[in-house]
């Protein structure tokens, strides 16, 4: 083999370490057949966890012929909650599929460049692609999860938003309508965004099963880990006995706004910190170049 044949062979090894991250950061199409499992699935079987079946948007392949024991130790260890896939609508296979390409192509993409270098004949140490490509194995395998975390977080507070709207919205259909049931269910269809749509489909799947709707929607709180939409609940249970409870829902109402409105400004606190530092590290790097150049100048001329 030739020195080009070479060159070519580790370079075609390198592009395909790339189509793999390309394919890992990628968005795999969604599954018509797990999202109509999804919405006739019981709540119970909703909230158990999905470690045993293939993941969602035909991800499944190369992920079936590893070992079971393996794939099992890998979904154990993702570093993420149940509670935080469900709320983004992901699966602890997904998850760790999407972490172990990463880490694949992070680990063999220095080596192969490495690799590619040596028969180029451009002297290159061992130890250099071999330690980076364990960085970079390292960082494909924790930014997922670290990613999954935060993108949970956001979908919190978007459910917590819209929980804001939905409980007023409840409160308004409890004064116009006698039936509890009637006012979560004309409130959960006025919006069409992520929240108000599980919560729809809570409240349609328990009307379907014979069930009360705040059975539900304390399971889907529990499945999502949001409290408010726990407490919701159990206000319907108690509205259910005949109590008034249009004041307790403004209340909670306005407390979710509250809490919006702080975390809100504690974001805006934390962004303009972080804007701060770089911006102080500009103005130092800026003084020191003025001032280095006058500061040896002015020691060098003296006796």
């Amino acid at each position: 083999m030739t020195g080009l044949q070479t060159a070519t062979l580790a370079g075609m090894l390198v592009g395909l370490g790339l189509v793999l991250a390309v394919r890992a950061l990628r968005p795999a199409p969604p599954s018509l057949p797990a999202a109509l499992d999804l919405l006739a699935a019981s709540p119970a079987a909703r909230a158990a966890p999905t470690s045993a079946g293939p993941p969602l948007g035909g991800t499944a392949g190369w992920w079936e012929i590893l070992p079971s024991s393996l794939i099992r130790a890998l979904e154990e260890h993702l570093g993420v909650p149940d509670a935080d896939l469900n709320i983004i609508g992901r699966t602890r296979t997904q998850l760790a599929v999407r972490k172990l390409t990463l880490a694949l192509a992070g680990l063999f993409a220095p080596a192969l460049l490495g690799l590619l270098l040596v028969f180029l004949r451009v002297p290159v140490p061992f130890v250099f692609p071999g330690a980076i490509g364990l960085a970079l194995a390292a960082v494909g395998w924790l930014l997922p999860s670290a990613e999954a975390r935060e993108a949970a977080r956001h979908a919190r507070a978007e459910f917590r938003s819209n929980l804001e709207s939905f409980l007023t919205l409840v409160a308004g259909e409890r004064r116009a309508r006698g039936s509890v049931e009637q006012a979560l269910e004309e409130a959960a269809e006025v919006s069409g965004s992520e929240p108000f749509l599980r919560m729809h489909r809570a409240i349609r799947r328990a009307a379907l099963s014979g069930r009360k709707p705040w059975t539900d929607l304390r399971d889907l709180g529990d499945e999502l880990d949001v409290a408010e939409l726990r407490s919701l609940a159990d206000i319907a249970a108690v509205a259910a006995d005949g109590a008034s409870v249009y004041n307790t829902l403004l209340a909670s109402a306005r407390t979710l706004r509250h809490t919006e409105l702080s975390d809100a400004r504690s974001e805006a606190n934390e962004i303009s910190e972080r804007m701060s530092r770089p911006l102080a590290l500009l103005v130092t790097g800026l003084t020191l170049f003025v001032l280095v150049p006058f500061l040896l100048r002015m020691f060098s001329v003296a006796p």
